[in-house]
């Protein structure tokens, strides 16, 4: 993403934190922040005191959390008058991310129906509601996914930030955390099914059901976006199929239906 050095993060970006493991508390927000585009790259966070009243927290609760991020590469801290704390990195290492082991089939397949129910009316309210800064943002994840095809890491991340930026475009906060809980429960089959697979196909199959997505999503029309939503959901459905041996919907057996 291009450079915006002089850009500051709103400090309504930040919410209060619960005081027990505060500085994870505070490290997860910020992470979060950015991959949902929220925090650019090389933008400017608030100043240390902003942030320790806006997330309730000590200054020296943030100064840690910044530490592990800082360390992490993916804050930045300068010092001087023009100086502050900025954003290194959109590229997470997999170690602020969490566990990306995946869950039993049956929690899987069940976050996946969610999913079904849940995202394609996302989209079809991102196409209604949708500005044309929403569509350029999300434009500029499939450019980083195809800039990092060799690199299953940041293409995984990068399908998560085009998602993300899709459920903002929507305009609904409610539908918004309904999805990030979703993802949370998916994103252990994500991350498994992208490092196993080494098909350079699939890989373009994956960036260009993006495209399609968001060519839909900017035409506004519903039934355009149900379909390729469609097929949107089912690139996953089906990796994670084939990754657990075992079909997501049972097929009913015909003497049981009749005619």
């Amino acid at each position: 993403m291009a450079a915006v050095h002089t850009q500051r993060a709103q400090i309504e970006l930040f919410r209060a934190v619960k005081p027990d493991r505060a500085v994870d508390a505070v490290v997860e927000q910020i992470v979060d922040l950015i991959q949902a585009g929220r925090l650019r790259d090389q933008e400017v966070l608030p100043g240390e005191r902003r942030l320790a009243t806006a997330m309730g927290v000590s200054r020296h609760t943030i100064r840690e959390a910044i530490e592990t991020l800082q360390d992490a590469g993916v804050l930045a801290v300068e010092a001087g008058g023009s100086g502050g704390t900025r954003v290194a990195s959109i590229w997470m290492p997999e170690s602020l991310v969490g566990d990306h082991e995946p869950p039993d089939a049956e929690k899987v397949f069940e976050a996946l129906e969610a999913r079904r129910v849940v995202e394609p009316r996302v989209a079809q309210l991102a196409a209604l509601r949708g500005t044309t800064q929403d569509f350029d943002a999300i434009r500029e994840t499939i450019g980083l996914q195809r800039a990092n095809q060799s690199n299953w890491w940041q293409i995984t991340q990068g399908n998560v930030l085009f998602h993300r930026l899709l459920w903002r475009a929507a305009r609904n906060p409610e539908l918004e955390s309904s999805m990030r809980s979703i993802y949370r429960s998916l994103s252990g089959p994500l991350y498994a099914v992208l490092s196993h697979d080494e098909d350079s196909a699939a890989t373009e199959e994956s960036i260009q059901l993006h495209e399609e997505t968001l060519e839909a999503v900017m035409r506004g029309d519903p039934d355009v976006v149900e379909e390729v939503m469609d097929r949107h959901l089912r690139y996953l459905e089906q990796r994670c199929e084939s990754m657990y041996g075992r079909a997501r919907i049972r097929g009913v057996p015909k003497f049981l239906i009749g005619g």
